[in-house]
């Protein structure tokens, strides 16, 4: 986090009930819509990104309905476990890890009988960025919503709501925004909209219609993370300041950048074969595995690249969210180039 943004975090708060309060909520909602690119309205809730998922499976679908989800990593699996949880009937369409969604074959997965498609705009697992605007088109002619997680690529890469016909989409406060973790946004198309009033899933904390009904006064209708809502709020005047498309260009030139410096070295490699600007996947010279390599890198220079949640060892996520630094990537990139390159020589 930018030290402005780590200061909003420790300022003493109004009563969230306080005009004031209420002036802010509707300020941020208006700069929400913006990131989003969408003139409906995004909602503000205190939970965590699989907070965001689920409050779109439990107002969009009731309990049987077949929704087909897209598999090409962690995140991917996680929408199929979610909805079973909550009662869906669901399809998988797989994919191999790092790989691009093949249009055609989603398509003729959507049988007459599928009410949803849960998509990921980018699996941040692999680093994968799935083309999630040709879908949502094509979907869009369809009695079939288009449901997006978007939490690690909204802010980070190119999204418009609207203009590529999401019906669902959710984004959180810590990834591309880069603030405090604690807020889940979720915004519904209009169409998503009516459906969400028809649907009689069980829902409680997580009822959209208590938040829409309450948004357009400024009242959140539970207690809010209010410092995350603050420092998101200062965060997307910030990039209002410069323009959405020079914030995510930002972030491209420091994937770029980095990525550069990685592949200019023998056995390393891009994982992902559309990348996200979120994160570059790199896959590691031959002999090289990322359990050992993570441990080294945080233990000999306190940086922590987290390991893989696929559990693959032939690659590293290393982010470019946030205030970061060429400096600070030079300095990473030279890390993991030598210490990799000691692991070959070290004896079996």
């Amino acid at each position: 986090m930018a030290d402005d943004i780590r200061r909003i975090g420790a300022e003493p708060l109004p009563y969230f009930r306080s005009k004031n309060y209420c002036e802010h909520v509707q300020a941020l909602t208006e700069d929400l819509r913006y990131l989003f690119g969408t003139t409906s309205t995004p909602l503000t809730i205190t939970a965590s990104g699989t907070a965001g998922m689920e409050m779109a499976l439990v107002n969009l679908f009731n309990p049987g309905d077949e929704v087909v989800f897209v598999n090409g990593g962690t995140f991917g699996a996680k929408w199929g476990s979610m909805a079973r949880d909550l009662g869906l009937h669901t399809h998988e369409m797989p994919l191999e890890h790092g790989r691009d969604l093949d249009l055609q074959r989603l398509l003729d997965a959507v049988g007459p009988n599928v009410k949803g498609v849960l998509l990921s705009a980018h699996e941040t697992s692999t680093g994968q960025r799935f083309d999630v605007r040709s879908a949502c088109q094509a979907l869009a002619s369809k009695d079939c919503l288009t449901i997006v997680d978007g939490v690690s690529s909204i802010g980070c890469d190119p999204f418009e709501m609207d203009a590529w016909q999401v019906d669902c989409a959710t984004a959180c406060s810590q990834k591309g925004l880069a603030c405090m973790p604690g807020l889940v946004f979720v915004t519904f198309s209009e169409r998503a909209q009516r459906k969400l009033r028809q649907t009689t899933h069980f829902r409680s904390y997580l009822d959209a219609r208590v938040y829409l009904d309450n948004i357009p006064r400024g009242m959140l209708p539970f207690t809010p993370a209010m410092h995350a809502t603050f420092q998101v709020a200062h965060m997307l005047q910030s990039i209002r300041k410069v323009g959405l498309a020079a914030r995510i260009q930002q972030t491209a030139e420091r994937a770029t950048y980095f990525r550069d410096l990685m592949l200019a070295e023998p056995g390393f490699q891009l994982f992902a074969q559309t990348p996200s600007n979120a994160l570059s996947a790199i896959t590691l010279p031959p002999g090289v595995m990322a359990t050992p390599l993570a441990g080294i890198i945080r233990d000999k220079y306190q940086a922590v690249l987290p390991l893989n949640p696929t559990k693959a060892e032939t690659f590293i996520r290393i982010s470019h969210m946030g205030e970061q630094h060429e400096a600070e990537l030079a300095q990473l990139a030279q890390w993991i180039i030598e210490e990799s390159n000691a692991l070959i020589v070290l004896p079996n």
